[in-house]
């Protein structure tokens, strides 16, 4: 077995380009970083990135021509030995292009330094969606060299495919600010107990019923975990009402009926249940706010139990409704803001303002828009949401920050 570490420039610039098709920021930036390893891996001197925009390719990507070449380099599909291979959606190679009958020279851009052409279509959903263009000095491209420029053309597929579908998905919400401060982060969402239904109730797949409640106990553990950062992150909090909560978050996590009562749990859907259920004994407290706040808190618990892993740091977590429980996780776990749909608890915002964790509620078509995993862009000042936000709006957040 032989394991291909760090230093194989062919392995290693593939990869590269995996990655890169993952990344947001200007689309030009990313598809000439894309054009810079497919030149190294090719041994290149020229590598562009064409992109169809109707009717017209568009270069959006290079490396080795003046960068005022990319946006300004235009051609029309079936236009030059580019266009051309957009329209038969076929590689076509060259070893003197100028000398083509289909060529066409773009003033300024120099090429004719570089004669040795090769154009690989880009396609998706039965299309050319862009053509990726290699070309260099001397020596013809051998079949090879296409086959691998033609597999390379993969993942910039993927990259530009993703951007679309990103577009697509664009939006500005508006929702009520009540913590400030402009973050960019991925969305990640907490489920209602509902939500879970389809899912293991343990986070992690048991198949005994020892391997679930060793799963329960993990989950409890790290829950604890959390409760003792956010414990030294709030520990100044001003406000009574965070103490209050981190001493209810304490007491239910050591509450062995609740936890017998999560074990017990044939499937994810009865959590709710046994969140409504365990939560009736409230009332005894003297006031139905009380009662469903704590109802909600309960709740929570248990969605946190079931999603002990999936709540990364760094991410803007959202909600229908967010409570002090989640909160208290968020802040724990190095959340970047907190939004929800509906409402957030008051002793959640306050939670939140100790921690400086912008938070916005009330968002509208947040979850016809936004899904795991999303760019997301949260201003807390404004109560403004962007999901998938255009290159100009990061790099006014990134300023702002």
């Amino acid at each position: 077995m032989h394991v291909h570490h760090r230093g194989d420039r062919g392995v290693d610039g593939i990869l590269r380009l995996i990655e890169l098709a993952g990344h947001d920021g200007p689309v030009e930036l990313m598809l000439s970083a894309m054009c810079d390893e497919v030149a190294a891996i090719l041994a290149v001197e020229v590598a562009s990135i064409y992109v169809r925009e109707d009717e017209r390719l568009v270069m959006r990507g290079n490396h080795g021509f003046p960068a005022g070449a990319i946006g300004a380099t235009v051609l029309k599909v079936g236009e030059g030995i580019t266009g051309l291979v957009a329209e038969c959606m076929r590689p076509i190679s060259a070893e003197h292009a100028a000398a083509e009958q289909s060529y066409k020279h773009v003033p300024g851009l120099g090429e004719e330094n570089y004669p040795v052409f090769v154009g690989v279509p880009l396609i998706a959903a039965g299309s050319a969606i862009g053509v990726l263009v290699l070309q260099r000095r001397l020596q013809a491209f051998a079949t090879d060299e296409v086959t691998l420029a033609t597999a390379l053309g993969a993942p910039v597929t993927l990259a530009i495919e993703r951007r679309r579908a990103s577009e697509l998905r664009s939006a500005r919400l508006s929702g009520i600010a009540h913590v400030g401060g402009a973050v960019l982060g991925r969305a990640a969402m907490i489920p209602t107990t509902t939500a879970l239904a389809s899912r293991t109730v343990r986070g992690e797949r048991a198949t005994t019923e020892h391997d679930g409640s060793v799963a329960i106990e993990r989950a409890f553990a790290r829950l604890r975990d959390d409760l003792g950062r956010a414990m030294r992150k709030l520990a100044d909090a001003p406000d009574p009402a965070t103490g209050a909560a981190l001493d209810r978050f304490a007491l239910t996590l050591c509450d062995a009926r609740l936890r017998e009562r999560i074990e017990a749990c044939p499937d994810p859907a009865s959590l709710r249940a046994v969140a409504r259920d365990y939560a009736r004994a409230p009332y005894r407290l003297g006031t139905v706010v009380e009662a469903a706040e704590h109802a909600t808190e309960i709740e929570e618990l248990c969605v946190l139990v079931a999603e002990s892993r999936s709540l990364r740091p760094g991410s803007i977590w959202i909600a229908d409704r967010i409570g002090a429980f989640v909160a208290i996780a968020a802040v724990a776990r190095g959340a970047s803001a907190l939004v929800a749909s509906d409402v957030i608890a008051p002793t959640a915002i306050a939670i939140a303002r100790a921690a400086r964790l912008a938070a916005i509620s009330d968002v509208s078509g947040l979850f016809s828009w936004a899904r795991p995993g999303d760019l997301l862009a949260a201003d807390g000042d404004t109560g403004t949401v962007l999901v998938h936000p255009a290159p100009t709006d990061i790099e006014r957040l990134k300023h702002t920050r």
